[in-house]
């Protein structure tokens, strides 16, 4: 078998970390998306809501202190239910903390998913079910959730209620949402995640879409200026700004959904995102590993261009003997699908794993941003 073969990431990716959940997006550092999931409408976020609500129904795994139980009096008292609350067994409620993100534009009567999460000191809200729950904006009540609380695989005192017929948050009142196209036609695309690069592309996808941008269909073959008019512009890295031409005056709606939906050649910044409680690693972007070397207890990774004179210290699964993270060639990197095949094939676990990465940006050996949830 040939020494230098590398191993092929549908054989290694089934061991990846043994229990580790290990999510990729490795390639290109730009693709393509929508504009309507890069920007939110200037004046129409989503609104965020939240309050304090009764979990019920636990198998004994709720709060354990008498505050549950006063704020359960008060709930039945408000409701008109007339019966001794300290009959009550403490230990099947949960005082929980309930948020919400109303969505932009929403009328009475829509109903979106929440998330619940206990502060009390109960074990778990596994198969607890959310009694009726105000929620409010500042001080003002804008819906009201319940349902039954979801709980994940790792932490069961935080869970999501889906939207569904009697589940989730229904909102009540009206909220007085700004005007998202001011009274000189602009229209203002605020960026989730700004970026210099995205807002100067955002910007000139629009101005090369005729059915955006009028002024490109009144430049002729014969013009000598053949320059034109844009209808947007990248203020900053956090906003784009778009005139709406005159003809859309009485068709803003139908101009947005088409801007909204211009696909756009965006930016992910290479990014590893680290979450010891979850034994998780998320890497975004195109990450990419240069020369270096690190230690960690009885194992050593080296990253390099391979020689002939380097030992074997241990082999993959196609029995290709390997101790180095070969580069892709003179001058280039090594991409991080290689490195993770070394340390795969090393049997390191999820922390070596983790402090592998730190000592690698530490040392600017890995090009990306390092984030610890």
């Amino acid at each position: 078998m040939d020494q230098n073969q590398r191993p092929t990431p549908q054989r290694t990716l089934g061991r990846l970390f043994l229990a580790c959940l290990f999510v990729l997006a490795i390639g290109g550092s730009a693709k393509a998306e929508l504009v309507r999931d890069l920007v939110t409408l200037h004046h129409a976020p989503s609104i965020p809501l939240e309050g304090i609500g009764i979990v019920t129904g636990l198998a004994n795994t709720g709060d354990k202190k008498e505050a549950a139980l006063t704020l359960l009096r008060k709930y039945m008292g408000n409701s008109n239910f007339d019966f001794d609350v300290a009959s009550l067994a403490t230990g099947n409620i949960a005082i929980v903390r309930v948020k919400a993100e109303m969505p932009a534009f929403s009328r009475p009567g829509q109903i979106f998913p929440v998330s619940v999460s206990s502060i009390g000191d109960a074990k778990s809200l596994e198969g607890g079910e959310l009694l009726s729950c105000d929620l409010f904006s500042g001080q003002e009540l804008m819906a009201r959730a319940t349902g039954r609380v979801i709980t994940g695989a790792g932490i069961l005192t935080r869970g999501t209620i889906p939207s569904g017929q009697n589940s989730g948050a229904m909102q009540l009142a009206t909220y007085p949402f700004g005007m998202v196209v001011s009274d000189d036609m602009l229209l203002r695309l605020n960026l989730n995640r700004p970026n210099y690069n995205d807002a100067a592309n955002i910007a000139r996808r629009i101005n090369e879409t005729p059915s955006l941008n009028p002024n490109l269909q009144e430049v002729t073959m014969f013009a000598e200026n053949t320059a034109t008019v844009p209808v947007a512009i990248a203020k900053d890295p956090g906003q784009v700004i778009v005139r709406i031409p005159d003809r859309y005056r009485y068709e803003t709606t139908r101009y947005i959904a088409s801007v909204l939906d211009v696909p756009v050649a965006v930016d992910r910044p290479a990014t590893i995102l680290v979450n010891r409680a979850m034994n998780s690693i998320v890497i975004t972007g195109d990450v990419r590993v240069s020369d270096a070397t690190v230690s960690l207890q009885d194992k050593t990774v080296r990253v390099r261009p391979e020689t002939p004179e380097e030992p074997a210290a241990y082999v993959l699964e196609n029995d290709t003997p390997r101790n180095v993270v070969e580069l892709g060639g003179p001058g280039s990197n090594a991409d991080l699908q290689t490195l993770i095949d070394t340390l795969n094939a090393m049997g390191l676990t999820t922390e070596q794993v983790i402090t592998i990465f730190e000592q690698l940006l530490a040392s600017g050996a890995i090009n990306a941003k390092l984030i610890n949830q």
